[in-house]
């Protein structure tokens, strides 16, 4: 009885030297898994600094660029404001009746079209310093109608107030007196404030990062990690007196 319990013994040292060798190896590896975690982890932040980086550049030059065409555009109208300043008076009346000509071209009112814009043209021959107020870039015959047809509905909304009359329809209707066209169309020229000439701002309106995307659900089942060896039961040994009362049946 005694070799076989050295056996026992021995063969619980050898699973018990095997569990702590399996468990090692688990140790080594999930050491390992985490060093790798880390690195990715490490090596994830080092690539979204530089898409971050990158974002950055990009609008900074976008915005470089953007500033660039707003100063050329003030400059050419600046530049064409001095060129229509600098002009002779002959040269000044000239131009302006060709441009209030073509801006004509571009309205679709005939009557009201021919009329207002033969004023203007008249005007400018008569006076050189209303033709370059004319030839200002922000002017334009399609901006001086805009401006009539808005001093228009003004006038024919105090009209039918002043006559105690309501809207028809939503809407006032009323005869405008042809030399009051004339006169509003001059004013146009005249006022460098109108609100037909004021453009929207333009602001340089900058692109949020998008950041680093949700990470995606992995659908692949993980792997399931071995479950950790249990150590085998003890076996029940006999005691000493146990022994002694077998040897003594025996006996």
């Amino acid at each position: 009885m005694s070799v076989d319990t050295n056996n026992t013994e021995l063969k619980k040292g050898a699973d018990l030297a095997t569990i702590a060798e399996q468990r090692d190896d688990q140790r080594q590896q999930a050491e390992a898994e985490a060093a790798q975690e880390v690195l990715q982890r490490m090596q994830d932040t080092a690539a979204e600094d530089e898409k971050r980086r990158a974002h950055e550049e990009a609008e900074a030059k976008r915005k470089a660029e953007w500033e660039q065409k707003q100063r050329k555009k003030a400059e050419a109208e600046q530049a064409a404001w001095e060129n229509a300043v600098a002009m002779g008076d002959d040269e000044v009346m000239i131009a302006s009746m060709k441009r209030v000509g073509d801006d004509a071209e571009r309205l679709t009112r005939r009557n009201m079209k021919q009329c207002v814009t033969e004023h203007i043209q008249t005007k400018c021959l008569s006076e050189p310093e209303f033709a370059r107020q004319v030839m200002h870039p922000r002017k334009n015959m399609i901006r001086c109608f805009r401006y009539i047809t808005r001093k228009a509905k003004e006038f024919a909304e105090q009209e039918m107030k002043d006559n105690d009359e309501k809207p028809i329809a939503g809407g006032y209707g009323c005869d405008v007196p042809d030399d009051m066209c004339y006169l509003w169309a001059e004013e146009y020229f005249m006022d460098m404030d109108a609100e037909e000439d004021k453009e929207k701002e333009e602001k340089f309106v900058p692109k949020p990062y998008p950041g680093k995307p949700a990470p995606r659900s992995n659908k692949k089942a993980d792997k399931k990690k071995s479950a950790p060896l249990k150590e085998p039961p003890a076996e029940d040994h006999p005691n000493d007196s146990t022994q002694m009362n077998l040897f003594e049946v025996g006996a």
